[in-house]
């Protein structure tokens, strides 16, 4: 997936990894049953994570901002 990421896509992605939606928005795939948002910014120079929770609890809708 290249660029924003779509509901569909998102649902259907089952493959292992981290898939950027842009502004540091990630979804990360550990397996087709294992979804989360995290967060990716920059802190006193050093890369930071902030999950947003689990792709059952939180849809794309209420991460993308």
């Amino acid at each position: 997936m290249a660029g924003r990421l779509k509901p569909l896509d998102v649902e259907r992605q089952n493959e292992p990894g981290k898939y950027a939606d842009g502004e540091g928005l990630y979804l990360i795939v550990n397996g087709p049953t294992s979804k989360s948002w995290s967060y990716r910014y920059w802190k006193d120079g050093k890369e930071r994570w902030h999950g947003l929770g689990s792709f059952k609890d939180v849809s794309l809708e209420h991460v993308v901002f």
